[in-house]
């Protein structure tokens, strides 16, 4: 385990140098006089990459819940159905050495009067899956573990992050199951805006987290 999360963070770390030098090259021409609440999201641009699969969040954090656990009610809408379904997410600690990673955990939750068939047909094409499953029996949850590759960055119109100007998405990659290795996927977050985002990690994965997903989601 601790070998394979040694690998885990290396990875990281080379997406993250990435992200940053793609980020770079990908700048909005904003005047710095702007304030990051100023910045404003520009819808992406048609392009040959996988689509991401866009959800809205508003946060459901209640009395029960500790302080450090973020809580969102999250629905798609598309088709004429509505998916329901909650993500619950925390940072658990920021590891030491010379690049530095936070970690996190959380869960997807699943929630009564989801209609899933639109949004699975959505994700399959954003994680370039090749079947839809077939049968699937229903979960209560979800858990995964997470790394939080940037915060506070903004958005062009080409996808890309930034952190100058800073804004509000955060970046994150999961890791499924909770305490494996089977299947990654990216989940960017913007708790301002209200949105969140699923894009693809690996087509490998598109089959494995299609399946997981249409338990919960």
């Amino acid at each position: 385990m601790a070998k394979r999360l040694k690998l885990r963070l290396w990875l990281v770390g080379v997406c993250s140098l990435l992200i940053a030098a793609n980020a770079c090259k990908k700048q909005s021409a904003i005047s710095e006089k702007e304030k990051p609440s100023d910045v404003k999201i520009q819808p992406r641009v048609p392009s040959d990459e996988p689509p991401v699969v866009t959800f809205d969040m508003t946060p459901a954090k209640t009395e029960s819940e500790p302080a450090d656990v973020q809580l969102y009610d999250c629905t798609y809408v598309a088709g004429g159905k509505t998916a329901k379904f909650q993500l619950e997410f925390k940072q658990t600690r920021t590891t030491s050495g010379e690049i530095r990673f936070a970690l996190g955990e959380g869960k997807f939750r699943a929630m009564a009067g989801s209609d899933n068939s639109v949004l699975l047909q959505d994700l399959k094409k954003a994680l370039e899956a090749k079947h839809l499953p077939r049968k699937s029996s229903r979960i209560a949850e979800l858990p995964f573990d997470a790394v939080v590759l940037a915060k506070n960055q903004s958005r062009d119109s080409s996808g890309g992050f930034s952190s100058k100007p800073p804004g509000d998405w955060i970046a994150i990659k999961l890791f499924f199951p909770k305490g494996g290795d089977d299947a990654e996927v990216y989940l960017n977050l913007n708790p301002v805006l209200g949105k969140g985002e699923f894009s693809i990690k690996d087509s490998d994965y598109g089959d494995y987290l299609l399946g997981v997903f249409a338990k919960v989601l």
